[in-house]
């Protein structure tokens, strides 16, 4: 859960949709929206820059020569003074970081991860995550609670308590739940990460809150009253000392 926590996971709420870069001085002007991605490229990295010195160039040859001729990305850079570009800088609070930095951000808006100042090839590719993985990470950056159901078959239904909180009034409106096949290869990764059992016969859920915080594992049996007292006793419920779940704890 270490990728949940980075320092600025919280306050990256936007997505920058831009045209590819394939340098910093390229002529095209960038182009951003602060809302989530609209276009079909999976991954976005975005190098955040101060001047165009030798740590900058460093870390741009290495995103060009790592990601230049794959489908599933696209390089855009941003100076952090320029005048056209300070709502998403504001967004990403980036005259904080160190510079060169680079936000690595899914198709959804997740952030996946930020690397300052220098960064690797495999770091770069081993940014990827994988679709549920970057549900996940949406979710908890938007201050959403997540409930990972990782399922048997395609025609397992999702838990009875999972779906008793999802729908419980004041658990709804911050609650996402995700579905995943246990056994599928491409979420093998993510599931080992957070420790889910997937050879089980039943589904196995992962109950998480932001920041990415791991309030539990559960089988298919737990009920709503313990997903709600395990997440009371995490001091993540609510800010009501009165919450019946409080007073369950």
């Amino acid at each position: 859960m270490k990728r949940y926590q980075q320092p600025f996971a919280m306050i990256l709420a936007a997505i920058v949709t831009a045209l590819s870069c394939p340098s910093l001085n390229a002529a095209n002007p960038l182009q951003t929206k602060l809302q989530a991605k609209s276009d079909n490229t999976p991954y976005t990295y975005v190098l955040f820059y101060r001047s165009n010195d030798a740590a900058t160039q460093k870390m741009n040859d290495v995103l060009q020569e790592t990601l230049s001729q794959r489908d599933d990305s696209e390089v855009v850079a941003v100076k952090i003074d320029d005048p056209a570009q300070q709502a998403l800088i504001k967004k990403f609070d980036a005259t904080r970081l160190p510079m060169p930095t680079v936000a690595v951000l899914a198709s959804n808006g997740a952030v996946c991860t930020v690397f300052p100042q220098r960064v690797s090839s495999s770091q770069l590719l081993a940014a990827m995550v994988s679709p549920a993985q970057a549900r996940c990470l949406k979710a908890l950056q938007d201050e959403k609670l997540v409930l990972l159901c990782a399922q048997p078959s395609e025609s397992a239904s999702i838990p009875l308590g999972v779906r008793q909180f999802q729908s419980d009034a004041q658990f709804a409106p911050r609650t996402e739940v995700v579905t995943v096949q246990a056994r599928d290869p491409q979420e093998a990764k993510f599931l080992n990460q957070l420790r889910v059992r997937t050879d089980q016969p039943s589904t196995m859920i992962a109950f998480m809150a932001p920041p990415g915080v791991m309030i539990g594992h559960f089988n298919s049996t737990v009920a709503f009253d313990t997903l709600a007292q395990k997440l009371a006793a995490a001091g993540k419920c609510c800010d009501d000392e009165n919450c019946k779940h409080h007073k369950k704890k």
